[in-house]
This record gives C-alpha cells, structure tokens and sequence, in this order.
C-alpha cells in the first residue's frame, strides 16, 4: 500500500503533471502566437562563471553572466521571433545580469522587476518559495497588451517551483493566461524548434 501510495504521489506531483506538456512548436501554436495574448517565460541564455557568495544586483561582476555564445543565441532567437511574425509587448526580467542582458539582447527593451527575483535559490526558506511563486503567478494573471505577447526572461526555478515546468538556458515556455486569472504551460520550446519553425515556412 504504501508503495502504490508514493507512486500516486509522483503521478500527482507538479512535476510529473508538467511533463504532460506538449513540447512542439505546432502551427496551432504559432498562429496563436501570431494572434497575440499568450506568454513567453524564457531562462536566461548560455552562462559562464557563478555567482559570488554575496551578490550585488548593481554589480555584473559578482554574478554568473552570459557567455558569449548566450549573447549569440540571445540575439538569434529574437530575430527568430522577428522572422516569424511574433509581435511582442511587454518585456519584463528579473535585476540579475543573466537575465537583463538577454531580455535586451532578445527583444531590444526590457524593463527589470524585482518581483522575477529568486531568493530561494539561495535561501530555500519557504516563505521566499511562496514569494516567488505569488509573483509569478500575479504577472502570469496580467493580460498582454491587445495583439502582443508578454515577454519573462528570468530564472528557470520560477517556473519550476510554479508550475513544475523545467527549462533549459534559451528555452521558453509559451502560457496561456485564461479570462479567470489562470494559466497553463502550453509548450516548451527550443531555439532549434524556433529555427525549424521559419525554415518549413510556417
């Protein structure tokens, strides 16, 4: 009994709920992107380095920052996301460097918010594990602007600890928010699927 209890555990748990996630690029999808009103949740791209015992957010060089190939892949997907005529509106990211730099590198704009921080990753207190998730889930509630899209550029953990979802550096997950204030991950997608997308001239 208690064998078959932990394994309805691990069905049941966030994780195991997200990895039911569709992980294409499908046309549906790209053409809802198209339409506007859905959410692009990227990690941060490529990084190098870690981050020093105590950070300063005002500081790049007491953390762990983008390398170049991040820099690189930064500024190829959002031609990507140009080429594929993906409009985007408001662009947010966490204060850390890793994710201010691709957020620009990405879309040209970013406005950084402390409320895309992560201090459980360093603390892994559960009040600040509730703080990030009540933040995330305020702005995944946030409606984009009319014929946009959102743009997070942020910590994978975020998500995870939201949603259950994992991402990779320079994946996204594409959110639908719904007209009750919830949300659900959609996809996960790879800065190769972007690629693949516009080659099969979709």
């Amino acid at each position: 009994m208690r064998r078959l209890l932990a394994a309805l555990s691990l069905l049941l748990s966030p994780a195991a709920f997200a990895q039911t996630v569709p992980e294409t690029l499908s046309p549906a999808l790209l053409a809802g992107l198209r339409a506007g009103g859905w959410v692009l949740y990227f990690r941060h791209f490529d990084t190098q380095g870690t981050d020093a015992a105590t950070v300063d957010l005002r500081d790049c060089a007491t953390q762990r920052n983008l390398s170049e190939a991040g820099r690189a892949h930064a500024r190829e997907v959002g031609r990507l996301l140009r080429a594929l005529r993906i409009p985007i509106g408001t662009v947010l990211s966490g204060e850390y460097c890793r994710n201010r730099e691709s957020a620009a590198l990405l879309a040209g704009r970013v406005t950084p918010t402390p409320a895309l921080n992560n201090p459980y990753f360093r603390s892994g207190t559960e009040a600040d594990r509730q703080g990030v998730t009540g933040n995330l889930r305020a702005l995944l509630r946030t409606p984009p602007r009319a014929g946009t899209n959102t743009v997070i550029v942020t910590h994978e953990q975020n998500l995870r600890l939201t949603t259950g979802w994992m991402l990779g550096e320079g994946e996204a997950a594409v959110l639908r928010p719904a007209p009750d204030g919830s949300f659900r991950v959609l996809a996960r997608v790879t800065r190769e699927e972007w690629e693949a997308a516009l080659g099969q001239g979709r």
